[in-house]
Order: C-alpha cells, then sequence, then structure tokens
C-alpha cells in the first residue's frame, strides 16, 4: 500500500488566505492592546494635553468597569445599606394626588438580575444620589453649576423608573434617601441600630422636558 505523500515546501502549514487571517487578527489584537493601555495610561497620569482633549472618550472607555481605584486593592465595607424612594404629585381627573413612596433601589436591584452589564443598570441611580450630595449644602441647595446639572439628572433618573408606575400627568417629583446600619457579624461585640434615618430632599417640579422624547 503506497504512503500518503506529506505537502513540503510552499504547501505546508497554513494557506495562504488562513496566514492572511491570522496577521489580521494578530493585527486587530494588536492594536485593541495598544488604544487599552493608551487609555489606562491617560486616564491615571497628571494632567495633560492630550488627557485635557480627549477626557470625555477616555472617561466613557474606562467607567464604569475600568475605573482604577485603590479602593478596589484595599476596600472597605459598607457600614450602611441605603435605599432611594421617590413620591409624585399626579393630576387625575379627581385632582391632584400624592402617590406612594416608590423603592427605586429594589427596581434596580431587580434590574441587575441576569444583566449582562449589571453596573450599567445600578450606577446611575447611585452615582447620581452620591454627586448629588456631593455638590449641594445642607439646606440641598446646589453650591455650584455642577449640582444645578445634577439635581436635574437624579430628577430625570428617578422620573425614568417611576413614569410607568404612575397613572396620571406627574407635575411635582420628592426624593428621599433611607439608611440602615449593616449588622454586626455574630463574632463581634459591637452593636447597630435597626433604625431607617431618612434624608428627605424638597419638591421638584416636572415638566415634559424630563422625560426622554420617545415616553411622552
Amino acid at each position: 500500500m503506497e504512503s500518503e505523500s506529506q505537502p513540503t515546501g510552499e504547501h505546508a502549514g497554513l494557506s495562504r488566505r488562513a496566514r492572511a487571517l491570522v496577521a489580521v487578527v494578530a493585527g486587530a489584537v494588536a492594536a485593541a492592546v495598544v488604544v487599552h493601555l493608551g487609555m489606562v495610561f491617560f486616564y491615571v497620569a497628571p494632567s495633560n494635553v492630550v488627557s485635557e482633549r480627549y477626557a470625555t472618550e477616555i472617561y466613557d472607555y474606562m467607567s464604569p468597569e475600568l475605573v482604577q481605584d485603590w479602593r478596589l486593592f484595599a476596600p472597605e465595607p459598607l457600614h450602611v445599606n441605603r435605599s432611594l424612594h421617590a413620591r409624585a404629585r399626579v393630576k387625575t381627573d379627581a385632582g391632584m394626588v400624592s402617590s406612594e413612596w416608590i423603592d427605586l433601589t429594589a427596581i434596580d436591584v431587580d434590574g441587575t438580575r441576569g444583566h449582562l452589564l449589571p453596573s450599567h443598570t445600578r450606577n446611575p441611580l447611585r452615582k447620581g444620589w452620591s454627586t448629588f450630595l456631593e455638590t449641594h449644602n445642607a439646606d440641598y441647595e446646589a453650591t455650584s453649576t455642577t449640582g444645578l446639572i445634577v439635581a436635574t439628572y437624579l430628577k430625570r433618573v428617578a422620573l425614568m423608573r417611576m413614569q410607568h408606575r404612575i397613572d396620571g400627568e406627574i407635575t411635582e417629583v420628592q426624593l428621599r434617601s433611607a439608611a440602615r446600619d449593616v449588622p454586626e457579624p455574630a463574632w463581634s461585640d459591637l452593636t447597630t441600630s435597626d433604625d431607617v434615618s431618612y434624608t428627605v430632599l424638597p419638591w421638584w417640579p416636572v415638566s415634559e422636558h424630563d422625560f426622554p422624547e420617545a415616553t411622552r
């Protein structure tokens, strides 16, 4: 029986088309690595011409999954469980009524289950609230233009969560934060309170511009 001849010379190994495909894929991977390393470098580097010019693009690429934060390596456990609630004043055929408080955080938690990128589901509300506190004084008055923008942003995020759960025209919305201490483990000698502390914001007026165009 004759043995099968083995390919030699230029016919051995991958075909020309396969080699070209491997070269293209390798080039794409190399380019992606270079872009990634460049984004990370300019994100963590001191402010410079490039990072200032492309600040939006760099932030959008890095946040939220790739944010560089030393707390990732030395995390501080949460001491407080916090949830955000909202209620609305609604114009109905019977007149103006106030809705019950709606747990916006619970809505977001439900949205993370089975979600491929869960941080995108919860970040708008969580980050909006923390930034609101940083840009407002004790009377919940904005201390900068950023504060005014954040308040509008937080209001619109809340309305997006609750608009399909309210019957009637929403004319005002009010937010509150409910915080409760995280219980200490059984082996700890420390104690925590079961009381819930509330931070209640004033009523904010609502206009048609506070809703996405597709839902008006």
